[in-house]
């Protein structure tokens, strides 16, 4: 399906669509010719015969040709329309999964290019161009029919449609390089001004409105003039063709004059063979006119059919047997993640097993790849290297959703969607119903595990309060979300028959709670060990590594040491005693700085 949407734009004339656009554009063309061939009729047989009854009745021929034809003419564009659109939906739906599942720090850009490539060949597929392009074909037929009223007229005919092609190739050499360079500042100028949106707090408490302003202003300026640059370009490549047209219409009516008066051919082919040159020619102009959105369109369609072949591998690796919901028992052997050949891994050589039901803490100093781990084990990030096992099978082998069910997780930038505080819990994007009866439960069964229901029955609508930027949403303080977005985590679906996920990750979900919420925090993840569900936590605090069954420290991307909790303190207990007793025997400071680094 996917290789059909992409050929649909990418190469038209080969879809089932092209006969009925040929066919239609046939229709079209048919009946523009007929006022032609009156126009003829009139100029050397009513002048001459002087007979209004054949004149009236070639007029209401005409007529009647000419209504037919907005007829089918408005029937077309409705048609390439309404192709259109299905052809947007169609891929939109396709590549749904595919931006969702991109990585996180590429998912809102990649997002965002994929919705402006729809746009675009959207626009060219309902636009002039396409159409000019089905009805190319016909330039041949009014061409013969121009060569069958005289040679020499057919002669500056193809002499015409050759200079034009010529235009349309020189157009292209022209502005490919310059459209190109044109989306590249474009895109820059955007993400500037995406960063600018995102700082906009920390600009204005620093108070560099204007400094910023400045450099966005540089960065829009530039870009308008690159694309201002294209626009130029084209705008004269399109005159050039108008005034091709122009001369050469011109041309057709000196050489038929000529013929007429040399008594070669009448004066209706002298002004029919005007007619059918600029319809042979009008196609061409349309495509010169058009090139420098032709040549966005190209560029869009590639980076389509790019996603939709990723689509298509993503779709191929899904597995087809469904396990059933894992019971936490997990597993890294070997684990690493690295961005890019070009850069260093994250973390590498990580491994560890936990049995179900216990906490693990995750330690380490600031860049060690705590995080990263917490998003390779909640399934976010692909390792590059090694595997994760649930329940001894690996994490791939879960289909998306049915693993989504057992496993909950809390990043340490908390977002909330739109909706009430329920859609948020229940993990509903804009539900078209409302929530279940089991469903509620469940929200509220989470909200009392993670310690927030309370709080949540204080505000003036409780569960229903709304959230995210729609009009009436409520704002909430860093600790409010974080512990809703706890109690998220903590959701079970009740068609798994849970009282919680199976799988907890938690990146540091203690970062904005004031001392009643780590109250709460410590409870909850009591009520996790009672419930066995496995948990791994991030974190520095003393009183959750307490709580904490076993403890991974991590140090520059790799294990420092893991193993049962209180097994590691004694490891530390007997390090930390060792580093003073050197201390006190005046170690040499080499050996010093590494046990400090250590």
């Amino acid at each position: 399906m996917n290789e059909r949407i992409a050929s649909g734009l990418l190469a038209w004339v080969f879809t089932r669509q092209a006969a009925m656009a040929l066919a239609a554009s046939s229709a079209a063309n048919l009946l523009l010719l007929i006022p032609t061939l009156v126009t003829l009729q009139i100029y050397d047989r009513v002048l001459s015969s002087r007979h209004t009854e054949t004149l009236l009745m070639l007029l209401l021929a005409a007529g009647f040709a000419l209504l037919s034809w907005s007829m089918v003419e408005a029937a077309r564009v409705h048609w390439f329309s309404v192709r259109g659109a299905e052809w947007e939906q169609e891929t939109a739906d396709t590549l749904a999964p595919y931006i969702l599942d991109a990585p996180n720090g590429m998912a809102q850009s990649l997002s965002a290019q994929i919705w402006r490539d729809l746009a675009v060949c959207r626009a060219f597929i309902a636009g002039p161009a396409l159409l000019a392009i089905s009805d190319a074909p016909w330039s041949l037929v009014y061409l013969l029919v121009i060569t069958a009223f005289h040679p020499l007229l057919g002669f500056i005919a193809l002499l015409g449609i050759t200079v034009l092609i010529a235009l349309a190739w020189l157009t292209e050499w022209r502005l490919r390089g310059p459209t190109e360079s044109s989306e590249q500042v474009q895109e820059q100028s955007r993400r500037r001004a995406g960063e600018v949106a995102a700082f906009n707090e920390v600009m204005r408490a620093h108070g560099q409105q204007a400094q910023v302003s400045t450099a966005l202003q540089a960065a829009t300026r530039v870009a308008a003039d690159a694309r201002l640059g294209v626009e130029l370009a084209g705008h004269s490549f399109k005159t050039w063709g108008k005034l091709i047209r122009q001369v050469l219409q011109f041309a057709m009516l000196a050489a038929g004059a000529w013929l007429v008066l040399r008594g070669q051919t009448t004066g209706g082919v002298m002004i029919a063979g005007s007619i059918l040159l600029g319809k042979t020619l009008m196609p061409l102009e349309v495509l010169i006119g058009s090139w420098k959105h032709l040549l966005e369109t190209r560029k869009a369609a590639t980076r389509i059919s790019v996603a939709l072949a990723a689509q298509n591998r993503l779709a191929q690796q899904r597995p087809e047997t469904a396990l059933p919901a894992c019971r936490g028992q997990l597993r890294a052997a070997n684990l690493g993640v690295k961005l890019s050949p070009a850069e260093p891994a994250i973390i590498h050589g990580i491994s560890f097993e936990l049995p179900a039901g216990s906490v693990l803490a995750v330690v380490g100093d600031s860049g060690s790849g705590k995080s990263m781990l917490a998003r390779v084990l909640a399934g976010i990030q692909a390792p590059s290297h090694g595997e994760i096992t649930l329940d001894s099978a690996a994490l791939q082998q879960y289909d998306a959703q049915v693993r989504g069910e057992f496993t909950g997780y809390l990043p340490q930038d908390v977002l909330l969607h739109s909706g009430t505080i329920a859609h948020n819990i229940s993990r509903q994007w804009h539900p078209s119903e409302s929530l279940s009866q089991a469903q509620s439960d469940a929200v509220i069964h989470a909200a009392q595990l993670a310690g927030v229901h309370e709080l949540i029955v204080s505000l003036p609508k409780g569960y229903d309060t709304r959230l995210g930027t729609e009009p009436g949403a409520m704002p909430l303080s860093g600790g409010q979300r974080q512990r809703i977005a706890l109690a998220r985590a903590l959701y079970a679906t009740p068609t798994t028959g849970q009282p919680a996920p199976s799988l907890i990750v938690l990146d540091e979900p203690d970062s904005q709670l004031d001392a009643h919420g780590n109250a709460a925090l410590q409870r909850s993840l009591q009520a996790l060990r009672q419930h066995g569900a496995t948990v791994v936590v991030v974190t520095h605090r003393p009183e959750l590594l307490n709580l904490a069954t076993h403890v991974l420290m991590l140090r520059r991307g790799t294990v420092e040491r893991f193993g049962p909790s209180r097994e590691v303190y004694q490891w530390l207990a007997q390090r930390k005693a060792s580093a003073a007793a050197l201390n006190d025997g005046r170690a040499p400071a080499s050996e010093e700085r590494q046990l400090k680094s250590a």
